[in-house]
């Protein structure tokens, strides 16, 4: 029988678990002595960076460092106020780690660290501040496995094959790659700026509108958006006041180097927070921004393949199949869905009354995904911070940041592509904040309005016994001989030799320790080599 086998090469990755706990990250920071001392803390801005994860038996270990940005308030020699600002890169580090049943320590992670709650508190020499941070960390354990799957086999029309098949969705993984962005803008002051401001805060958000996959290539196209925080004197009271500017919908693009990549492929980016910096230039009339946007790139091609689960052969010839057992993530398209979020917040009694709102940012977070009835609810939170600027009796207009959690829910129900083709699907999720727009309407209440975006897709993790491997046993007349002398063929592998020559492969490796070596060192056999084979009797075979 002539036997024909058809085969892929598949690289599969599979999320074997995600979990998150919280953590508290406690420190010490200390303003300068080069600058004046801080009186009280206005706004405490801190971003988690991961520097280290790993994976050890049903644990995800995190090590990192959190880069804070204090703004404060003090007075000066001539008695007024003076706002300050001190940035430490690594002012806070963080060691914790995981729970994730199943990992193990060959295997991958992907983390985040996300900021709960902030608690702040200056010491009476006004330069050194104490920070209460809680984290939240979220650790994911993924299993990389490259399988070799038989898709079809044939023989001549003498020979009978019983085949049997199963269809599978997969992503193949062609690679992953770092994708950078060198940030350079120089970009204009509203109404011309000024030399008398003074940079205290800038921060950044990218915002991805597209990716696409080229030849050997990954590219994400967004868009940056910019806000800093000025300390500038005021006309009015002489003393220092505290202006916020925003810019929006500044292009970039980030492109990653994946080799085996091209067009028609998915990336799957995961974007880090930009790490920039800024000075004012051209004697105030400009904000010079600097910095980087990193992203890790994984690209995957879809695929819809036909495995052979099953093979027999209903004729005299003999076959031989090895099944292996394989965890295959099957995964559908992302959707979206906008959703909105209202309501209001009121000052604490301990905070003084609102004249004036600054700035407004928004933090939301999904808490629950379930599906029901052939569509997915994602449930989630909104936090709110405030910065603004006081009402009092002396007119000196002092600024304050105020925050609440948890200040509106949001529950979504979206129509994911795919469901229809998963016996038990799980549903993850994301939720982006786009917008925030909010005034004030009393002394002492916002009202607010959030826009945001949800992204979903649903996956199944399944087990599946295929066919790895399959050869036509060797046929011979009369007694077989003692020694066969073969010559190593490109598709030849040590279970296919000794199954076809009916022996076993421990029989061939103590024949020929060269094929060890071989294979320990290059991963395949030394194709054109010559192999000496020796027989083993049946009992040894069973």
């Amino acid at each position: 029988m002539a036997l024909r086998v058809k085969d892929d090469i598949v690289q599969l990755q599979t999320v074997i678990g995600t979990n998150s706990t919280q953590t508290v990250a406690d420190g010490t920071v200390a303003i300068p002595g080069s600058m004046l001392p801080a009186e009280r803390i206005v706004k405490v801005t801190a971003v988690p960076n991961i520097k280290e994860h790993w994976v050890e038996e049903d644990r995800v270990n995190i090590d990192g460092t959190i880069a804070v940005t204090i703004i404060y308030a003090g007075e000066s020699d001539a008695g007024q106020t003076y706002y300050g600002s001190a940035q430490i890169p690594d002012a806070v580090p963080f060691s914790h780690f995981v729970d994730v049943p199943g990992a193990m320590p060959d295997m991958q992670s992907q983390c985040d660290a996300a900021v709960l709650d902030l608690q702040s508190a200056v010491r009476s020499d006004g330069r050194t501040v104490d920070l209460d941070i809680v984290l939240e960390l979220t650790a994911a354990a993924v299993s990389t496995q490259e399988i070799v799957v038989v898709t079809d086999a044939v023989a001549d029309a003498a020979a009978k094959l019983k085949v049997a098949k199963d269809a599978l969705h997969v992503e193949d993984v062609i690679g992953r790659g770092t994708a950078k962005a060198q940030i350079r803008e120089l970009i204009p002051m509203p109404g011309g700026g000024g030399s008398n401001l003074r940079l205290l805060e800038i921060w950044g958000q990218f915002r991805q509108v597209e990716n696409r996959v080229d030849i050997d290539r990954a590219v994400i196209i967004g868009t940056m958006s910019y806000k800093a925080i000025f300390a500038g004197f005021s006309a009015d009271t002489g003393d220092e006041e505290i202006i916020v500017h925003r810019w929006d919908d500044i292009s970039v693009e980030l492109s990653a180097e994946v080799y085996g990549s091209y067009p028609g492929m998915i990336a799957y980016p995961r974007i880090a927070a930009p790490m920039i910096s800024g000075h004012l230039a051209n004697d105030g009339q400009s904000l010079a921004v600097e910095g980087e946007l990193t992203a890790d790139v994984k690209v995957v091609q879809p695929l819809n393949i036909s495995v052979v689960t099953d093979l027999s052969s209903e004729s005299d010839v003999e076959i031989w199949v090895r099944q292996e057992n394989i965890q295959v993530q099957q995964v559908g398209d992302t959707a979206f869905k906008d959703v909105y979020v209202d309501g209001t917040v009121q000052l604490a009694a301990s905070q003084p009354p609102l004249e004036r709102l600054l700035d407004v940012e928004a933090r939301a977070a999904v808490t629950g995904t379930s599906v029901v009835g052939g569509r997915v609810v994602v449930s989630g939170y909104v936090d709110l911070t405030a910065l603004y600027v006081a009402r009092t009796d002396d007119f000196s207009q002092p600024v304050y940041h105020a925050a609440w959690g948890n200040v509106g829910t949001f529950e979504t129900s979206i129509s994911v592509p795919a469901l229809a083709h998963m016996v038990e699907g799980e549903a993850e999720a994301d939720v982006v904040i786009h917008d925030v727009r909010a005034e004030p309407i009393s002394r002492d209440t916002i009202s607010f309005h959030v826009m945001g975006s949800v992204s979903c897709r649903l996956k199944e993790t399944i087990s599946k016994e295929v066919v790895a491997e399959v050869v036509e046993l060797r046929q011979f007349k009369g007694r077989p001989p003692t020694y066969t002398c073969v010559t190593l063929q490109p598709d030849d592998t040590l279970w296919k030799l000794a199954a076809k020559y009916r022996t076993t492969v421990e029989n061939l490796l103590e024949t020929n320790p060269n094929l060890a070596e071989a294979a320990m060192t290059t991963g395949g056999l030394p194709v054109g080599s010559k192999v000496l084979i020796t027989h083993s009797v049946p009992s040894e075979l069973e």
